[in-house]
């Protein structure tokens, strides 16, 4: 069995769920026959991706249930499509008469398409790639630098984000700054700037 360090845990955490969550497996050390994955069927996936989706593998969009995809967003389940399409023993293979590769079935597909047009709606998971950034982080980030013995980490790395900081965050402040601004510390002996 092929091993891959990012995509092992996608395809452990789907064996749990396909054995029925009876058995554990570790994300490091667990192994699977071809004849195991060889059993897995398109309709696997989509219970499975419906269980990420959805919180629920017999998910129903219609009413009255009227689930919607609000645990998980579409680029997430083509990541662990990838990532599971990376141990089937046919992957290069599409999936015809119960053969190939069940990740490129119409079901599995359909289901990504699905999940899509619901985040284009605004009825599916938020997107969490961008958010502002908490003082909490930012002060943070700021000491575990400034605790670094070299150069850059201690003195320029802080200097440059606290001066992005009220370049970008503080527009008052940033009317109050000379044109000689900013200057070397005077703590420092010698400045090195790099390129």
């Amino acid at each position: 069995m092929p091993f891959k360090r990012v995509y092992h845990p996608k395809l452990c955490r789907f064996m749990e769920f396909f054995h029925g969550y009876f058995t554990t497996y570790d994300n490091h050390t667990a192994t699977f026959t071809w004849e195991e994955l060889l059993e897995i069927k398109p309709i696997d996936i989509k219970r499975f991706f419906g269980l990420l989706a959805y919180n629920d593998p017999d998910y129903n969009i219609h009413p009255p249930s009227n689930h919607r995809p609000t645990y998980c967003r579409s680029s997430s389940l083509e990541t662990y499509k990838k990532g599971l399409s990376y141990y089937v023993p046919h992957r290069t293979v599409p999936w015809v008469n119960d053969v190939g590769n069940p990740m490129r079935s119409a079901e599995v597909n359909d289901l990504i398409n699905e999940i899509k047009k619901f985040e284009v709606r605004g009825e599916g998971c938020q997107s969490s790639a961008k958010r502002p950034i908490r003082e909490v982080e930012f002060r943070k980030t700021l000491e575990l630098l400034r605790a670094q013995p070299s150069f850059d980490c201690k003195y320029k790395y802080p200097f440059l984000f606290t001066w992005q900081h009220h370049l970008i965050g503080q527009l008052d402040n940033c009317a109050n700054f000379e044109v000689s601004d900013p200057h070397g510390h005077p703590e420092l002996t010698m400045v090195r700037f790099h390129p």
